[in-house]
This record gives structure tokens, C-alpha cells and sequence, in this order.
């Protein structure tokens, strides 16, 4: 998970922002809401981890970047004898996926630095269990907006909503089809109870001799013990102390934000609404908090207690899912940045259009006497008599709408068997580079692999040109002696050989974009 540490001199803080979700593997770890212990974690950073439980995704990111801080000394320079920050202050923050991590580093650094605060905006609704949950209030605030989906993301809360679908499905007294043509229909409020009872049974006439109600129930006790005897039975919530920015008049403009201390159970239940993902938008939050200047008390020093991290190795988890140095196929995740995948698009787009420039018939033009003839790597076309005079003879002739392969006995020249070869040659190491390129899309790539693609892109490039030899070919060089007349054959490009040159530019520019990824990438 990206990370930034900053110094914000105007406030005279260090700030360490963590970003939200962004790409299918961050989905992927918001999704890992499996309740993990904090004993060991505990152990190592300094506080009672035993019997805590914590959102296992965000715990893994949590890590990474604790360790990350300490191989790289950036706390320990910024807060060091001689730094003018020493006395800032520090604060973490961050947004969805980024508020659950800072959380977790929050309470991870809180040994080190026990005036830090935390402020999470619009985390999501499984980061700790209660009780953690009360004992981060000293440190932790966090902020949800009113309908907001993600703060209510849970376990628990997934279990509830489908206990009551089926309830639900239990209740309909219509056609299912009649029922799925009315739900698409938008229904105000004010009407909404007039259209349920229209469609669903009350819940005291719900038949309980059913197969369907059998085998609901039948589901409900079996989840029910299965959460009882895993770790799901640890239930997971927001942290901290949690101020709920609440819609007072429903025209969603910031100025009618009211904010209020809520209770995390309050966000037991997910709420149904045509604003439930629209209000975990972090651009209008920020004209929220403009609007209501939420403000609270500052600590001004910072006690810095030690400086020595310890370093987390989770490759001595053996119950961990996923370790940090570890990156599962997400296809395109983009986990080198979005660079890699407009390569490989443009690469596609050049090995395409090279294989179908070098296919065709129409690589260069024949001039002769006769009409112009198009001629190609692999195939030629024909010259076609339209007209006969009265001995036979032909008196016009135009060329055929088909491609012949050019026959066994042909002897093909030096240059038309060099363009063969070329041919073949960027094929393959055009299929090699675009699958470098498309990996690079869902793993990390270090810099030695990725001048491996570089000198391959670039001899793809090179290959690709030198296909255009055939246009120097020798058999076009020739004299035809014609009612004593000489007249000197010649061939110019067609279009093949113009989407050669196409494809031949793009493979550069394909080639330049992985040197500038090559010199950005990690050594290894």
C-alpha cells in the first residue's frame, strides 16, 4: 500500500497518509475482514495484543509499512536530537483502506509515540474487536458520512443482510417476475411502505411449514455454528471514538452537515439507499469539514519514548495469508503503475499490425511496361486478361482481387528471404516482449527483467524495420527490352510496407516507455 510521510510546517506536524483502494489487489485486501490475532504483534511493538483481534488485510499492509519505516530510519531521522521536527507532533490518517491501515500503524507506533493521533475517514467497519475498539478512543477518531457503505462492511453485518433477504424472499406474496419489473421502478420514501405491503406478506403470516422456510432456517443454524466455532465469532468494528456526519435536510449540500459523537454499534446494519457508495466520495468530504469546521483539541509535544523499531518478519506467520513481500496474480492490478498497461495496449496494437503489413500481397508495387502489380512477402498477385481482340490477342489487362503463394520452384532473391527472416524474428520477439509486458501488468518488476524487455522491445523494433529491405529487392532492378525500347523496372512501397513503418514506430515508442520504467524499478 502506497504511503507518504510529510511535514506539514503550518500546523507543525508529521504526518503519515496511507492511500485508500485503488486497484483490484486493494480490493482483494479489503475483502480479507477474517479476524486475526494481535498476540504477536502486540509482543513486538510494545503493547497487550493478547486476545485482540484485527482486520487480517489491513493487519498485512500494516506491517509492510511498519517495516518499512524502520529499514528505511525515516521516524528515527525526523525525530532525532538534531531534527527540527523533533517536538511536531505526529499524526496518521487515510481514506477507506488507507483509514483501516493507519489505524492498525497507529496502534502498532503508539509505544514509540504516545501522543499520536489518528484520524480515519470513511474506514471501513471491521478493523478491531470491541473492546480494542474502546481502548483507541484515547487516540483514534474516525469519520463516517452519513449512508456510507463501507463503514458498515462486516462479517456480521454480511450475515444480518442475508438472514434478512431470505426473511424477505420468504415474505413476497407476488410473482417473482411482477416483483423484479416494480423494484426498478425509483420509489420515494413517503411511498415506500405503501409499495412493500403491496407485495410483501406481513411476518406473523409467513408459512412456517414450507420446504423453501425449512431449508432457510436450516441455512441461518448452520452458518450460526459454523461462526461459532472459527474466528468469526469475533466480532470486528470501528474504531476509536466515531463522529457521524449526518444529512440533516437530504439535498446532500455541505452546509447542512451535522456532525455527532455515534455509537459503533450504531453501524451494525447496512443501509439500502441511492447514496450508499455516492457518500464515500473523500472530494466532497473535504467541502464538508469546510463547512462545519470540525475542530479539535491539538497536542502540541510529541513523547517520543525510543526510537528502535523491531522489525516484523511475517514469514514466521505460518497462518498468514499473504506475507509483504508477496504479490498474488491480480490481473491487471498495475502494481508498477499504469505505464505498463499502455504499453502493452500499444504494443498488441504494433505486433498486429506488423503481422498483418507482412501477410498481405500488397508489400510493394512492381513498375514495369504492364499495369503495377503488388507483390508481398509470401504472395503475389496475378495479371488478368479482360479483352480480347478478334486474333486473341489481349488487349486489356487488369490485376486479380486474390493472393497466390508463389510457387515451389520460385527462387526468392536475397533481399525477399533477409525480409522473411526479419519477419519471423520481430514476430517472436514481439510475442516475448508483449508478455513481459502484460506480466508486468500484475507482478512487480525488478530493474534486471526489465532491461531484459527493453533489449527485446528494441530489437523487435529494429527486426521490424529491416523488413523494408524487400522493397530494395534486386529482381525490381531490371531492364525489359520492349519493340527495341529499354525500360527499367523499379518498386516503390504499398501498403503493407506502410503498416510496417507504423508498426516499427510504435514498437520504439513501446521500447523508450520500458527504459523509463527500467530506470524507475527497483534494483534486483
Amino acid at each position: 500500500t502506497p504511503y507518504a510521510i510529510m511535514v506539514d510546517d503550518e500546523v507543525n506536524k508529521v504526518v503519515i497518509v496511507v492511500r485508500g483502494t485503488r486497484s483490484i489487489e486493494d480490493l482483494v485486501m479489503d475483502l480479507q475482514f477474517i479476524p486475526f490475532s494481535l498476540e504477536k504483534v502486540g509482543n513486538v511493538c510494545g503493547f497487550e495484543g493478547k486476545g485482540h483481534w484485527c482486520h487480517q488485510g489491513f493487519l498485512t499492509r500494516s506491517k509492510w509499512i511498519y517495516n518499512d519505516i524502520q529499514k528505511n530510519q525515516t521516524l528515527k531521522t525526523l525525530y532525532s536530537d538534531r531534527s527540527p521536527f523533533k517536538d511536531f507532533p505526529l499524526v496518521l490518517c487515510g481514506h477507506s483502506l488507507g483509514a483501516g491501515v493507519a489505524s492498525i500503524l497507529a496502534l502498532m507506533l503508539r509505544s514509540k509515540f504516545p501522543s499520536l493521533k489518528c484520524f480515519a475517514y470513511e474506514v471501513p467497519g471491521c478493523i478491531f474487536d470491541e473492546d480494542l475498539c474502546k481502548k483507541t478512543e484515547e487516540f483514534i477518531v474516525s469519520f463516517v458520512r452519513n449512508d456510507d457503505l463501507v463503514p458498515r462492511l462486516s462479517h456480521h453485518n454480511f450475515e444480518t443482510v442475508r438472514e434478512k433477504f431470505c426473511d424477505v424472499l420468504a415474505r413476497i406474496k407476488v410473482p417473482k417476475i411482477k416483483l423484479f419489473f416494480d423494484l426498478r421502478v425509483p420509489c420515494e420514501d413517503v411511498h415506500l411502505a405503501h409499495r412493500n405491503a403491496k407485495v410483501l406478506k406481513p411476518e406473523k403470516d409467513i408459512r412456517r411449514d414450507t420446504q423453501f422456510y425449512q431449508r432457510v432456517e436450516k441455512l441461518k443454524l448452520e452458518r450460526f455454528e459454523k461462526n461459532l466455532a472459527g474466528v468469526n465469532k469475533f466480532q470486528l468494528f470501528i474504531p476509536g471514538r466515531i463522529i457521524h456526519l449526518v444529512d440533516t435536510k437530504g439535498n446532500n449540500s455541505s452546509e447542512d452537515y451535522v456532525p455527532y459523537y455515534a455509537h459503533r454499534k450504531d453501524f451494525n446494519q447496512v443501509v439500502i439507499s441511492k447514496r450508499m457508495l455516492s457518500d464515500h466520495d473523500i472530494h466532497f468530504l473535504i467541502d464538508i469539514f469546510r463547512d462545519i469546521r470540525l475542530v479539535g483539541p491539538h497536542s502540541n509535544n510529541v513523547s517520543l519514548i525510543s526510537h528502535d523499531f523491531h522489525q516484523i518478519f511475517l514469514e514466521d506467520d505460518e497462518n498468514e495469508a499473504i506475507e509483504p513481500d508477496t504479490r498474488l496474480f491480480f490481473c491487471c492490478s498495475n502494481p508498477n503503475g499504469k505505464l505498463p498497461l499502455v504499453l502493452a495496449s500499444i504494443a498488441a496494437m504494433a505486433w498486429s499490425l506488423g503481422a498483418y503489413g507482412s501477410s498481405g500481397c500488397d508489400f510493394i508495387t512492381f513498375h514495369s511496361v504492364l499495369p503495377e502489380l503488388p507483390l508481398g512477402l509470401y504472395s503475389y498477385a496475378l495479371y488478368e486478361c479482360t479483352q480480347l481482340d478478334a486474333n486473341n490477342t489481349c488487349v486489356s489487362i487488369e490485376i486479380s482481387e486474390q493472393c497466390f503463394a508463389y510457387p515451389p520452384h520460385y527462387e526468392a532473391s536475397p533481399q525477399l528471404q533477409a525480409s522473411r527472416g526479419f519477419a519471423a524474428l520481430g514476430k517472436v520477439f514481439g510475442v516475448l516482449a508483449l508478455t513481459m509486458l502484460w506480466v508486468s501488468t500484475c507482478f512487480v518488476i525488478q530493474r534486471r527483467s526489465w532491461n531484459v524487455a527493453c533489449i527485446m522491445l528494441l530489437l523487435t523494433s529494429l527486426f521490424q524495420g529491416l523488413v523494408l529491405v524487400f522493397v530494395r529487392d534486386s529482381d525490381c532492378r531490371n531492364s525489359v527490352d520492349v519493340d527495341d525500347d529499354f525500360f527499367i523496372t523499379s518498386c516503390s512501397m504499398n501498403t503493407g510496407a506502410m503498416i510496417t513503418i507504423v508498426s516499427t514506430c510504435l514498437w520504439f515508442v513501446v521500447a523508450v516507455g520500458a527504459i523509463r520504467l527500467a530506470r524507475m524499478a527497483k534494483p534486483g
